[in-house]
């Protein structure tokens, strides 16, 4: 039985039949994996059969929470959403913050698993006990800001919890996500399953509360770690500017992504700083459900065309591949394009990468203007870039090739094309270059989702030595491991100011009344990332699938700091493999999983 932390409940909905049955949260699993994408990634290898269309009734979305979230304890809002990624055909993996994850607690579940389709657009709304499938064909084709005013109205109430997909999930464009409050569950797709599920969104509102296994040890720890944040010589600075003071340090290590990663150099860089930044158009600082850290941007245009967009934004990484990566020098034609992406339910991270793709692709003759519906693709040209996503959001012209994302495209295009193509196993990269933080690369190349910054970024530890493949294998299995641990309690990795492995196990005892977790934290997070693998090697990944594009592998980078260099993968992923206890071929061996208490899963080697 829970003492805390956990409701004990969660959601089944089957959209096929149309019912909804409540079923008693696991505890063993619960102790094993902790929640969030460790419960996720253990109950997706378990239901989805092997070869399963992510598009199908047969796949599954797990929006989940873990034990802290309800409760106090600083970094804790977040929710997450695992499911079978119809971009990569890998396990994904997507965190949100927001209210919708307390407020799901207060409603009296730990998490909702959606499968089959609606025969038609439907909408959940969960209000404590009384969970119901709504009919939403009026609100399909909204923006998801249209659709949670919608759903507000309709219930009668403003403050309610509403996360949803906009019109590019509806359209399952494949790199669609989940949006909150103009926050985004992004990478990986999971607005389009959502919208090949004829699911619109899910609203929640509750009136419980959570409660705390040993109160006076969790007051104790909360004066502790607020004390701790306030004191982090880097907090006021991630207060001010959120992510975006990441782009100045980023851009002066040749790290941001420019054209298409075709660069290390940006001209005009000073216009996405993050003075300029807050000074032409942040409002007012905001945080998630009781966060100390409000990193969130409310932006307003005030001037030009687009005067009154309002968002939340812009962050690094969108600045990164909607500014950089796209010529784009103006932060307000950034914020712009943002907000279309918020509105219309897209990866910002994709969306940039495969119109810099596309514009890459014009410029060598690849691409023609046919091709290109009558338009000149250029860096830097705002029309084309903000006319772009939305001829992907609705899948119109050219963006309905867009909207497949960059391996499939540049498949389609040929083998030429396919050297500037920049993803790994389907996945378009983040915003760091990784001929210029070569452990982000291993990190790219080896993250089960395909290349993605969030499973461990090693941005920070790298500064110092940031060209060689020297002693990043060991950092790249730390910090995943770690991120896995954070995941799954769920824990923001913005916790890192303030708070740490320790305090965040300490918080974890106090709520569940389970032991303190340290001394096993490793061997548990290195199991959920093991699962993982196992999910992608049932799919048919292997050890070719561990790669990165061309460019970083075979064109040396040619200027900035890292000038002349190249991402030394094979050399890293060997000793990446051994250290996970991996063969050379990347499958666990039977040892390891026994090591990992994965027996259940041998049959997954074996086959």
């Amino acid at each position: 039985m829970f003492q805390g932390g956990y409701i004990g409940k969660c959601l089944r909905i089957d959209l096929t039949a149309g019912n909804v049955r409540v079923e008693k949260t696991d505890e063993k699993i619960c102790r094993r994996y902790w929640g969030g994408r460790g419960w996720g990634a253990f109950s997706l290898l378990k239901e989805l059969k092997a070869g399963t269309d992510p598009f199908s009734p047969g796949n599954k979305l797990f929006f989940l929470t873990g034990p802290l979230q309800g409760t106090l304890t600083p970094y804790s809002s977040r929710f997450v959403v695992v499911t079978k990624s119809p971009l990569t055909g890998t396990f994904t993996r997507s965190l949100c913050g927001g209210q919708w994850a307390p407020e799901l607690k207060f409603a009296g579940y730990d998490g909702v698993v959606v499968e089959g389709r609606a025969s038609s657009p439907v909408f959940v709304f969960i209000d404590d006990a009384a969970v119901q499938i709504r009919e939403a064909t009026a609100l399909w084709g909204l923006t998801t800001g249209e659709t949670e005013r919608a759903i507000r109205a309709e219930i009668g109430d403003r403050k309610i919890s509403v996360l949803s997909a906009g019109p590019a999930g509806e359209k399952k464009v494949r790199f669609a996500g989940v949006i909150h409050e103009s926050r985004a569950a992004g990478r990986g797709g999971a607005g389009a399953v959502m919208g090949s599920k004829n699911l619109k969104a899910m609203a929640v509102r509750g009136t419980g509360s959570v409660t705390v296994a040993d109160p006076p040890r969790y007051r104790r720890l909360l004066t502790e770690a607020y004390d701790a944040i306030k004191k982090d010589p880097a907090y006021r600075d991630r207060v001010r500017y959120g992510t975006m003071g990441t782009v100045a340090a980023a851009h002066a290590m040749g790290v941001m992504p420019v054209k298409n990663f075709s660069k290390g150099v940006f001209e005009g860089i000073e216009g996405l700083f993050a003075d300029t930044i807050r000074d032409r158009m942040v409002i007012h600082d905001e945080s998630c459900f009781v966060c100390p850290l409000p990193c969130g941007k409310l932006s307003l245009l005030k001037e030009g065309p687009f005067a009154g967009t309002v968002l939340q934004g812009p962050q690094y990484e969108t600045i990164g591949l909607l500014g950089t990566n796209c010529g784009i020098s103006d932060a307000e034609i950034v914020a712009r394009a943002n907000y279309l992406c918020n509105e219309y339910g897209l990866d910002t991270i994709s969306t940039g990468n495969v119109i810099a793709y596309a514009i890459e692709a014009f410029q060598k003759g690849v691409l023609t203007k046919e091709d290109a519906d009558g338009m000149t693709l250029s860096f830097g040209n705002s029309e084309v870039i903000l006319s772009l996503i939305e001829r992907i959001a609705t899948r119109t012209g050219l963006g309905q090739r867009l909207a497949e994302g960059v391996r499939s495209f540049s498949q389609e295009l040929g083998r030429e094309a396919q050297r500037f193509a920049m993803h790994s196993k389907g996945q378009e990269l983040a915003s760091f270059e990784p001929r210029s933080v070569v452990g982000m690369g291993l990190l790219y190349a080896t993250a089960s989702t395909g290349a993605n910054h969030s499973f461990g970024p090693t941005f920070r530890e790298e500064m110092k030595d940031p060209l060689t493949g020297h002693g990043k294998p060991k950092i790249v299995v730390r910090n995943q491991n770690q991120y896995s641990f954070m995941d799954s309690l769920i824990s923001c990795s913005f916790s890192r100011y303030g708070m740490n492995h320790s305090s965040r196990s300490q918080f974890f005892s106090a709520i569940t009344g389970w032991d303190d977790p340290l001394y096993d934290v490793e061997m548990r997070a290195n199991g959920i990332y093991t699962i993982e693998r196992l999910f992608n090697l049932r799919e048919g990944f292997q050890r070719e699938d561990d790669t990165l594009p061309p460019r970083s592998l075979l064109e040396p980078m040619p200027d900035g700091p890292s000038k002349g260099n190249l991402v030394p993968l094979e050399e890293m992923l060997s000793e990446y493999y051994e250290l996970r206890g991996w063969n050379r071929l990347g499958i666990p061996t039977e040892k390891t999983l026994e090591c990992l208490e994965l027996g259940e899963f041998k049959e997954v080697v074996r086959g």
